[in-house]
């Protein structure tokens, strides 16, 4: 998922103000003793990770997942469980082996991942290294400006053309470092909730500007269009710069590099942060066999370069494309409800991962409370009137392609607001994608409708931390999807704990990282948020809808395929 950062945007509403419900304690204490003392999500997370491995989107990794999670629920009860397959996400990619060994000046072993979607090596590779960084420098300006970043390619093309061929390309600048000043795991204090309670002052920016998407211009337009721009402006943000680097990626198979190295530029040292390179689609050029480098071993040879010293790496990956147009898979089960059965409560989280550890906190850990939540509404045979069903995504983390598959053939399409009838007999989605760390409220996109509810469902959770209702939007997961046909969709906000400075998208993202007594506190909410949604007198109160997105605007010729 995407980094925590959170924006305002002042809503108009259609509706009064809602009535906090009443809340069934009784219900809350048999559901807290289910979640407490009869716990299965450890069960759930041991699968998901430390048997199952990574679940990169497509991958066999997240089929075998998918498939042990539907069986499982099936095990469990659950009804109407099912595989719900949606548009090709393009190649599949697995690795299973990585060996990189210094030879010159010293034969030592580096520690390293290898970048997905990346090409595996026919046995060693043995080259000399260059440096030749894509930036200059780890902080440099304008690397999420589309229009920079081409012209930055344009010029990398023009400076090293002839000069990489037969060389471990090192594309990274050096990674500086600081010592930390802070602790790397931290739980929310009372003056962290607080501050955001607050709600910040309305944007008067037109959000819908097109031309946001490929010239921000400076650092608050920059900001405004990787956060508060529509889901899928976002996405198409997202795939015009991967098809960007394809034209790096393509430059640097014409120059026969030997492979690539890189490093990340953010997290703890000793940490490995690595994603992707180029794009995963079928017709798009594979990349050489690229390895990212723990910082520290990549620094190292940065150094031995600025003094002289030449240096030869031997590079050996085992990685495979099973599938050049790989389907995506949803995960769907629920309990029907009565009455109002064709009425739907929703939970959901991502099940796919990257690939360079278990995906335990992001997000076997959200995947296993919602299996979780609705195990225990299932053990406790509860009366509802509409039906609870939950979703576990596949390719969330290449742009929420499980749940816009979900909205688009289930409740509308986000783009031209065109809306399916299971629009108007949808209550509410709640998601859940930030670690492991407890939950410590809600995040209300901006829906001061529902601020009445949700403080009467926190009230007995309060014991547990649960009370801040943060009036804010969240961005970067699955409940966009939901929040972009302008159904009531709400993220959980989650202690950090060490998310962002050890676990998020790296090599020690497992099952260690995982405290269970804080799964089984936001399983129990999940559990009661979908219990009151199910049983209360009416749908959960939504906003205005939101607008069809405008045609773009013209593209800049640079951007142009």
């Amino acid at each position: 998922m995407s980094r925590f950062w959170i924006v305002t945007i002042m809503a108009l509403v259609t509706m009064p103000a809602a009535m906090a419900d009443e809340v069934d304690l009784a219900m809350v204490n048999r559901i807290k003793d289910q979640a407490f003392n009869h716990s299965r999500v450890m069960h759930y997370l041991h699968y998901l990770t430390d048997e199952n491995g990574p679940r990169l989107a497509g991958s066999p990794g997240h089929r075998r997942a998918a498939a042990w999670a539907a069986g499982t629920l099936e095990a469990d009860g659950i009804d109407n469980v099912r595989l719900e397959t949606f548009d090709e996400i393009g190649r599949s990619w697995t690795w299973s082996r990585i060996a990189v060994q210094m030879l010159e000046p010293r034969d030592t072993t580096l520690v390293a991942v290898p970048v997905a979607f990346s090409a595996g090596t026919d046995g060693p590779v043995v080259a000399p290294v260059i440096l030749a960084p894509l930036w200059d420098d780890a902080d440099a300006p304008g690397q999420s400006d589309l229009v920079a970043l081409a012209r930055r390619i344009d010029a990398y093309k023009a400076l090293y053309r002839g000069k990489l061929g037969g060389h471990v390309v090192l594309l990274s600048p050096m990674r500086p470092f600081e010592l930390p000043g802070e602790p790397a795991t931290q739980r929310y204090s009372e003056e962290d909730l607080d501050g955001m309670r607050t709600a910040r002052d309305p944007l008067t920016e037109d959000l819908y500007a097109w031309p946001r998407l490929t010239m921000p211009g400076d650092e608050r337009e920059s900001l405004l269009m990787e956060e508060v721009l529509p889901i899928e402006i976002q996405n198409d943000y997202s795939r015009r710069k991967n098809r960007l680097m394809d034209r790096l990626v393509r430059f640097l198979n014409e120059e026969s590099v030997a492979a690539i190295a890189q490093t990340s530029t953010l997290g703890a040292g000793g940490v490995i942060f690595v994603s992707s390179i180029g794009s995963h689609t079928a017709d798009a050029p594979v990349p050489p066999p690229t390895v990212q480098l723990m910082p520290e071993h990549y620094n190292r040879i940065l150094r031995l370069l600025a003094h002289g010293t030449s240096v030869t790496l031997a590079i050996e990956v085992d990685a495979a494309f099973p599938e050049q147009h790989a389907e995506g898979t949803n995960v769907i089960a629920e309990i029907p409800g009565n009455g109002k059965r064709r009425e739907v409560v929703m939970l959901g989280a991502h099940l796919d991962s990257w690939h360079s550890a278990t995906g335990a906190t992001d997000n076997a850990a959200g995947s296993a409370v919602v299996m979780e939540a609705l195990r225990i509404l299932k053990a406790l045979d509860v009366d509802m009137s509409r039906t609870v069903r939950i979703g576990l995504w596949d390719g969330e983390e290449l742009g929420h392609l499980g749940s816009l598959a979900y909205v688009r053939e289930h409740l509308g399409d986000p783009a031209t607001m065109v809306l399916k009838p299971e629009h108007e007999r949808f209550s509410v989605y709640y998601n859940i994608d930030t670690g492991s760390g407890r939950t410590r409220g809600i995040l209300t996109q901006a829906n001061d409708m529902v601020r009445p509810i949700f403080e009467d469902l926190m009230a007995p959770f309060a014991e547990h931390g649960i009370t801040a209702i943060v009036p804010r939007n969240d961005w970067g997961t699955d409940h966009q999807s939901f929040d972009a046909v302008g159904l009531p969709a709400f993220d959980m906000l989650q202690d950090e704990l060490d998310y962002w400075s050890h676990t998020h998208h790296s090599n020690v993202d497992t099952v260690d990282h995982v405290l269970p007594e804080d799964l089984m506190i936001s399983a129990a909410f999940m559990a009661t948020l979908a219990y009151h949604a199910a049983t209360r007198d009416e749908l959960m109160p939504r906003e205005t809808l939101p607008q069809a997105l405008p045609p773009p605007g013209d593209i800049p010729e640079i951007l142009k395929d």
